[in-house]
């Protein structure tokens, strides 16, 4: 028993945002990622909600994370029209989810965010009823870290279990136990009810986290190596405006003279007119105190300027959670374009690894293979996934757009990128805008007009196309065969 003490005492210290504040020995521990995680992960969780909750900060770094990562949502694009159709269907009602809030990019967001704050995040696959909205019949139920039942561990019901996850072959969860009701909502339960798990196959729940060990099971909230860095900036801020306020405090000191002037047990004490003991300043407070006959000022001297230890407290704050310090502390006075753009590709790569690394194959991706094989045992379409399609996230805002338009266009111009690459670059689907494109071509020959911006016309100098060009345009717009050229007889 002593040794399992030991060893969640040691797993504890894994993490200093999980630790004893005071506790100053550096004494790193050894276990594996699973032990340090487990032993650390509530205890993070619901100090990072309290600095989410609290401080600002920490509430930015939450919000810019799913900005940027998620946005307005990751799209799916299908390769066919069912497909397509019923998926727009589903994901922009709000009939995907199970309480009915949120439409799918809602969602998407609402799991980042837990993310972030928790560590992890937990989705439940649930039916519903077939619907116009709800074409195959699925929801989706998020859940907090707090749901699982990390006291399951050991050999439960013939599975290894580790902190509430029962592992199958190579270590793959084969199911996890899940409470009905948040633990922190047990009064939710009927009269005399008790809070249990039940077991839930794998297959039903999308359990998103970012995984940084190998064997690694779960996940602490992002803010842990910046907890305490944020906490201490928060006690530094709090501390400077009580000085602040005492430095603006002006009070006038009376020493009244009398009798009892220098004798008595009091006799230094400073009172206010009612004859109240004064223990704090107020400004322009007038103190009254037995003594010699006199009046003194009492003027505070005002104290250096501290932006300098705030800015390298969020310097840190930004780069332990890899963000850039404009992004978390919103000061732009030392930015200029060649900064910023340095600052956000590192940011880029580093978000477009969350993307692919965790949130499309962790949660868009497993999502739309489950719709898929709900609308193929409903009959909307075969058993096979079509080929083609894909997973498209939010574009990135350009810090230069004519600047970053240039270098885009160049690029394709030489065949650097393909341009289904560079299209997809602002979160578009290439076959998506040629077809936009054909149509809104379409519309505007139908109505007898030539904008300046259409190439099929006007080239980039702003000059027409030559006759030539606007004659194998139409033939290619209408499908009809190119004139012969004229055959020049020849003398025998």
């Amino acid at each position: 028993m002593i040794g399992r003490l030991q060893a969640a005492w040691h797993a504890l210290r894994g993490y200093a945002a999980a630790a004893d504040l005071r506790a100053s020995v550096w004494a790193p521990a050894g276990g594996s990622a699973n032990a340090e995680v487990g032993a650390a992960s509530a205890t993070v969780a619901r100090r990072a909600r309290d600095a989410v909750r609290n401080d600002p900060y920490a509430a930015r770094i939450v919000d810019l994370w799913t900005g940027n990562a998620v946005g307005a949502g990751i799209t799916t694009r299908w390769p066919d029209q069912p497909h397509s159709a019923a998926w727009r269907r589903w994901s922009d009602s709000t009939a995907c989810d199970a309480e009915g809030r949120l439409d799918l990019f809602g969602l998407q967001a609402l799991v980042m965010r837990a993310v972030v704050e928790s560590g992890e995040c937990f989705v439940r696959l649930l039916p519903a009823e077939v619907s116009p909205t709800n074409p195959v019949g699925l929801r989706l139920q998020v859940l907090e870290s707090d749901h699982l039942d990390t006291a399951r561990n050991g050999m439960v019901e013939g599975l290894p279990t580790l902190q509430g996850i029962a592992l199958g072959d190579a270590g793959a969860p084969a199911a996890y136990w899940l409470y009905r009701v948040h633990p922190g909502a047990a009064w939710l339960l009927p009269s005399g009810g008790r809070l249990t798990s039940e077991r839930v196959p794998a297959q039903d729940v999308l359990h998103i986290y970012r995984k940084r060990r190998p064997g690694q099971l779960r996940d602490v909230s992002w803010l842990a190596p910046v907890l305490t860095r944020l906490r201490d900036l928060g006690d530094y801020e709090a501390a400077l405006l009580m000085k602040a306020k005492i430095e603006a405090c002006l009070a006038a000191v009376v020493s009244e003279d009398g009798d009892e002037a220098l004798t008595g047990a009091a006799s230094g004490l400073l009172r206010d007119a009612q004859g109240r003991t004064v223990e704090s300043f107020e400004p322009g407070m007038i103190l009254y105190r037995r003594g010699m006959g006199s009046v003194e000022v009492v003027n505070p001297s005002g104290g250096g300027s501290h932006a300098a230890f705030a800015r390298r407290a969020l310097e840190a704050a930004a780069v332990g959670t890899g963000l850039t310090y404009d992004q978390v502390a919103g000061d732009l006075t030392q930015a200029n374009y060649s900064s910023l753009r340095a600052g956000k590709i590192e940011f880029r790569r580093l978000c477009e690894q969350v993307q692919y690394g965790m949130l499309i194959p962790m949660l868009v991706r497993p999502i739309a293979a489950r719709f898929h094989q709900q609308g193929a045992l409903l009959g909307l379409w075969g058993a096979e996934v079509p080929e083609g399609g894909s997973h498209v996230p939010p574009a990135h805002e350009m810090i230069d757009p004519l600047k970053d338009t240039t270098a885009l266009i160049a690029q394709v111009r030489a065949g650097f990128v393909p341009q289904p690459e560079a299209v997809g670059a602002f979160g578009y689907d290439f076959r998506q805008v040629v077809e936009l494109i054909r149509e809104a071509n379409a519309l505007l020959d139908d109505a007898g007009l030539s904008l300046d911006t259409d190439p099929r016309r006007v080239a980039k100098s702003g000059a027409a196309q030559d006759a030539a060009q606007l004659a194998a345009i139409e033939i290619a717009a209408t499908g009809a065969a190119a004139p012969a050229a004229p055959v020049q007889e020849t003398a025998a």
